[in-house]
């Protein structure tokens, strides 16, 4: 008879004993974090924290190791190259900063998707790293601050003025960025994101490793040569105009500024193909030191665009590039998808001139149609553009002038005169692209010719 309430009583007394243990607990935790500090860090603040720990904290020799691979281009062999790394792993890692010790362990929750490419903190908002020391040793506000500036210093490019770093590390990177539209998982869905890939010079997403066998200082874009990459190109008036607006507009944001003015440029290159107009985008990046972002229009939905966009703005100073833009928008119409939800044109243009504002950004569009361009974009008119503020500058880039031709056959047939004016005189009419194969096999055949061996070389003409 008194079963139900000796069962009652174990009950009772085993929820306060629950409750008791859940007390002494928080109680226990509550004493340990006057003994213990805990921080997480998120996103970007992540990578800043690594970066921070790898170049002012020593690693323990002893406890787990996690290696990945990147592949990377490699300065010294000119190849791109399957390069080590040593990352943080989940098992954590031991750091001292002289006789100082931090804790710190790294948490990826993944969702089936790569997070190495993200642009901004939302593509990195499911890593987080837990640091953990005593207190005293550490300012959990400090180290987080400290850890943001030296990041911003070595990674960004500019110092605590914000005017750029003299250092060796240059921003150039090419990015990119593809949408989802035509790929088998459908649409564009909220809470992922469209992916992004970086090219194999970019080596900010792994900067906070530490490499294997190789430095950083030989890793990521090609060295600088002397000279501009402007140099090997054989420019027009116009396109050497262009160069000289850029540059102005790159060193001079405090011009702008003072007057007003947008610090943003938006230039459109037009002409047939093979006439360079991808070349000189590619050669003004790499002389103002530009981050490269690569839209391609056709694969991305209208919240694509928006969000890649504003995350590319985090990026200022930097290029947009959208090459052949004729063959997405016919004037105003989607002529890649006819979805409903496909990518708009105006959407497109309010991303172009929109409420954000998108100082530090120049803009290149390239066609080989400008008839197919709505006016509302910026169609040519007298070298200028018929909207300014989208595009500012619309350039044609034609057959190749007699001076230009001179320039490029000089520098491929450099010890044969007669070559030269030959190839000058009937290349009359070629795009830079023709011209340039044109020296080359002239070239060509007099190296067989000297080398006594191989088959005759046809050079068209």
């Amino acid at each position: 008879m008194n079963t139900p309430w000796l069962f009652a009583g174990g009950a009772a007394a085993a929820g306060l004993i629950a409750s008791g243990w859940s007390y002494v607990r928080s109680l226990s935790q509550y004493i340990m974090s006057w003994l213990i500090i805990t921080i997480t860090v998120k996103g970007y603040q992540s990578d800043a924290m690594q970066l921070y720990l790898r170049n002012h904290f020593e690693a323990s020799k002893y406890g787990p190791r996690l290696y990945t691979a990147w592949l990377m281009r490699v300065r010294s062999l000119n190849r791109t190259q399957l390069v080590s790394m040593e990352v943080i792993g989940n098992g954590g890692r031991l750091f001292w900063q002289g006789w100082r010790p931090i804790w710190v362990a790294k948490s990826t929750k993944s969702n089936g998707e790569d997070v190495e490419s993200g642009v901004t903190a939302r593509d990195y908002d499911n890593n987080s790293l837990t640091i953990t020391f005593p207190r005293g040793l550490f300012k959990a506000d400090e180290l987080v601050a400290d850890s943001a500036d030296f990041y911003n210093r070595s990674m960004v490019g500019f110092d605590e003025d914000g005017q750029p770093q003299t250092s060796q590390q240059r921003r150039h990177y090419v990015r990119y960025i593809f949408g989802t539209a035509g790929k088998p998982m459908g649409r564009f869905q909220s809470g992922s994101r469209a992916s992004s890939p970086s090219s194999g010079t970019d080596t900010r997403a792994c900067r906070h490793h530490r490499p294997i066998a190789f430095d950083f200082d030989d890793l990521g874009s090609e060295e600088s040569r002397s000279g501009s990459p402007l140099d090997d190109l054989a420019l027009n008036a116009d396109s050497l105009r262009l160069v000289e607006e850029a540059r102005f507009w790159r060193s001079n944001e405090e011009w702008y500024r003072g007057r007003n003015i947008p610090w943003r440029r938006g230039v459109l290159l037009y002409g047939p193909p093979g006439t360079g107009k991808t070349a000189l985008i590619r050669a003004i990046a790499e002389d103002l030191d530009l981050p490269v972002f690569i839209f391609d229009l056709g694969s991305m939905f209208n919240e694509e665009l928006q969000v890649a966009w504003s995350n590319m703005l985090s990026e200022v100073p930097c290029m947009a590039v959208i090459e052949d833009i004729d063959a997405v928008f016919h004037g105003r119409e989607n002529v890649v998808s006819k979805e409903q939800q496909s990518l708009t044109f105006d959407c497109f243009l309010n991303c172009l001139d929109g409420i954000q504002r998108s100082n530090g950004l120049f803009l290149a569009i390239t066609t080989n149609h400008p008839d197919k361009i709505d006016p509302a974009l910026g169609r040519p008119d007298q070298r200028r553009s018929s909207r300014p503020g989208r595009i500012d500058r619309a350039i044609c880039l034609g057959p190749l002038e007699e001076e230009a031709r001179t320039q490029i056959a000089a520098r491929i047939l450099p010890d044969r005169i007669d070559q030269q004016f030959r190839a000058v005189y009937e290349g009359e009419g070629d795009t830079a692209a023709q011209f340039q194969e044109r020296c080359a096999q002239m070239a060509l055949a007099e190296f067989w010719a000297k080398a006594d061996e191989g088959p005759s070389l046809m050079i068209n003409r």
